[in-house]
């Protein structure tokens, strides 16, 4: 009787547990030292908190950012002028003579000069690369927030698993202890007795699983975080289950604006535009300018002014563009990749649209069968469980019902949750598609 009293209360307040609503964390200041975020993440994280760490701290995105800032300099670079030529003509001891005395020590100087504009649009070609660097900075950004928040889930899910299996011990046991009562009193076999022993054992061997893809999850999103694999990281928080608020068509419109690979394509495609004109420039000469100096030795030559005065000149020269087939393969090689660059693009828009369909069309599932789990599954199971202990206790069930009426209950959780995990992992795809966080879609 003492047992009938504490089992059906412990099952009553599973039931309860199982279905908590959305809780939404705020996100921890970017000012915050990184101790402080560290002992954050140790305590009790929530996903934006995981997620700006990795922001700060994983090594792709880094290296991404000095990929960016590396590009930028390239403006500078590609409008400025070739370095000037110097040149040095030693003394030559009388082995060059003029009139007026022997050639001694002689400097020349001279500049390269593009035709005017060529230097603008290697300017403006560099520039529209360096944007296209930053929208990849974005887009690695937002591929590593996406990985985070998948890695996330996993962590939550074996975490709510690792729940369960101790919550269905804790009954398993109740329902042991009680076939071991009714055995010793020769109210029950010992098949029941055998059979709650063999589903605690089993349960013993799901946890280890269960650890195992905890362990896993903790080690890929400390990867992600640039952090040892074995550190701490606090229990998940809760996470939620909605439905976004935009339609697919309007989400793959969004996406088309939003998606920084597509911004990135968009930039270079205009780069190849302007090298496609400054490939045409190349029918058009380039210039240069210099100066030479040219010592001259006092030879006393008599009837000249200007004996012994050194010489000074200035030059003034240009390119002939008279290799015209090269010219003209240089265009149409330009004009061939900016073909090749607006097909890749084509392409890239087609990825998207595909990835936002499929994201799209996961989470809508994942979401109802979360709902149809949580509303209707788990409370069924839940009544049928307290059912069958009831009938147990009395004689008019087996054990063996009782205990499938467990597994069920137990694997209507694990449905539940698994189903939150295919929930967020859509919605964290669904995110990446966009390019932008989906109106509707909770954390």
């Amino acid at each position: 009787m003492h047992k009938r009293k504490i089992a059906a209360p412990v099952i009553l307040a599973v039931a309860i547990a199982v279905a908590p609503g959305t809780v939404r964390a705020a996100s921890p200041s970017g000012a915050e030292p990184q101790a402080a975020r560290e002992s954050a993440l140790e305590l009790h994280s929530s996903l934006e908190a995981v997620q700006a760490y990795a922001s700060a701290h994983n090594p792709e995105i880094r290296a991404a950012r000095e990929a960016w800032l590396a590009s930028r300099q390239s403006v500078t670079i590609d409008r400025s002028y070739a370095n000037p030529s110097v040149i040095y003509m030693p003394d030559t001891y009388n082995m060059v003579e003029t009139r007026t005395g022997p050639e001694t020590n002689g400097f020349g100087v001279s500049q390269a000069i593009p035709f005017p504009g060529k230097l603008t649009l290697k300017a403006r070609i560099a520039d529209q690369r360096a944007r296209a660097a930053l929208e990849n900075l974005r887009a690695v950004e937002q591929e590593i927030a996406r990985r985070v928040w998948a890695r996330y889930a996993d962590y939550y899910y074996a975490e709510r698993a690792l729940e369960v299996n101790a919550e269905t011990t804790v009954l398993t046991r109740q329902f042991d202890s009680i076939a071991q009562a009714k055995y010793r009193v020769g109210k029950a076999s010992a098949q029941d007795v055998i059979e709650a022993q063999e589903r605690l054992t089993l349960l013993a061997a799901q946890r280890i699983e269960f650890e195992k893809a905890r362990n896993v999850a903790l080690g890929a999103l400390n990867a992600l975080l640039d952090r040892p694999a074995r550190a701490r990281i606090g229990r998940p928080r809760e996470m939620g289950v909605g439905q976004p608020a935009a339609t697919l068509d309007a989400l793959i419109a969004e996406a088309r604006i939003a998606r920084p690979e597509l911004k990135a394509e968009d930039h270079l495609i205009e780069a190849r535009e302007q090298s496609v004109k400054l490939a045409k420039m190349g029918y058009l000469p380039d210039f240069s300018i210099g100066g030479q100096y040219i010592g001259i030795g006092n030879q006393g030559v008599r009837g000249f002014n200007k004996d012994g005065h050194d010489i000074w000149l200035a030059t003034i020269g240009f390119s002939v563009p008279i290799w015209l087939d090269r010219v003209k393969a240089g265009v149409d090689q330009a004009g061939a990749q900016l073909l090749e660059q607006k097909y890749a693009r084509r392409n890239v828009e087609d990825s998207v649209a595909n990835q936002v369909q499929t994201a799209y069309e996961r989470l809508r599932a994942a979401a109802e069968n979360e709902r149809i789990y949580r509303t209707t599954l788990m409370p069924q199971t839940a009544q049928r469980i307290a059912a069958a202990q009831a009938g147990y206790q009395t004689g008019v069930v087996d054990f063996l019902t009782l205990i499938d009426s467990l597994k069920s209950y137990e694997n209507a959780r694990l449905l539940r949750y698994r189903a939150v995990l295919d929930y967020q992992t859509a919605a964290a795809d669904l995110f990446r598609a966009v390019g932008r966080p989906v109106a509707g879609v909770p954390k």
